[in-house]
């Protein structure tokens, strides 16, 4: 099956270059940190961390807003530099082209486009949060939107590294690419919440154990799992993403 050969595609290419992924990653760890060290309302679940916008209305100097919106861009354009990097170091090896090369030729240019589109989206996404809490619907239409946008950048970053698509035409592979090969989305997805859910829980089983052993804060698990995801978790699924895009090129192996 097409999503068994997937997977082990995804496991092979992650054990064959571990050290690279776990190095690329770690803009990963920094993106994630930046939040956590702004005066940005935030808070850590299932390893990652998130904003409360609801407290963004609250208690919020100027000076806070902008330290937020500069701490937003730089944590963006980590993560789009750690995407970049692993789905070339992908399309390096299954292409059998030289990694340096491809990855020192293309790294700033696919970085930018990817970040110029995620910050568009976040944009998008605080003006519709904007609107919506004026009218008391922000529950609803803020998840919505987000995760309609999602779905239109699911793919992208691997359509502009792996086909050197221009942003619209890598958008509209994206949504090709989830109407026609759904059941891979799918798959992803569940993937995707197995491991995180089973990590988060895991350290909150494990951690008042090991806090009653020894003078380690209960709360540090988070922490460990924001690193475990950062490191691990998040770069498999990306690697998994670009195996998925890969998919409609059956000639390669």
């Amino acid at each position: 099956m097409v999503e068994t050969e997937v997977i082990d595609y995804s496991i092979e290419a992650f054990r064959k270059n571990a050290k690279l992924v776990v190095f690329f990653s770690v803009p990963f760890l920094l993106a994630f940190a930046i939040p956590l060290l702004s005066p940005m309302p935030t808070y850590v679940s299932i390893g990652a961390t998130f904003l409360r916008t609801g407290s963004m209305f609250v208690d919020l100097t100027y000076f806070d807003i902008g330290l937020i919106f500069v701490s937003s861009l730089a944590s963006l354009f980590l993560i789009s530099f750690a995407i970049v990097s692993i789905n070339l170091l992908i399309k390096s090896q299954r292409t059998m082209t030289n990694i340096r090369t491809e990855v020192i030729e293309g790294i700033e240019k696919y970085t930018m486009t990817i970040f110029l589109l995620y910050s568009i989206a976040v944009v998008l996404s605080l003006v519709v949060l904007l609107v919506s809490y004026e009218y008391q619907v922000e529950g609803l239409t803020t998840p919505l939107f987000s995760f309609l946008v999602s779905l239109t950048l699911f793919y992208v970053p691997a359509a502009t590294v792996i086909d050197e698509l221009r942003p619209t035409e890598a958008i509209r592979m994206s949504l090709y690419m989830i109407k026609n090969k759904f059941l891979l989305f799918a798959l992803w997805l569940i993937l995707g919440f197995i491991m995180l859910s089973v990590i988060d829980e895991l350290f909150i089983l494990i951690m008042p154990l090991v806090g009653a052993l020894l003078p380690i804060p209960v709360t540090w698990g988070r922490y460990i799992v924001l690193v475990i995801n950062s490191m691990i978790i998040l770069p498999f699924l990306v690697i998994l993403q670009t195996q998925m895009y890969l998919t409609k090129y059956t000639i390669l192996k």
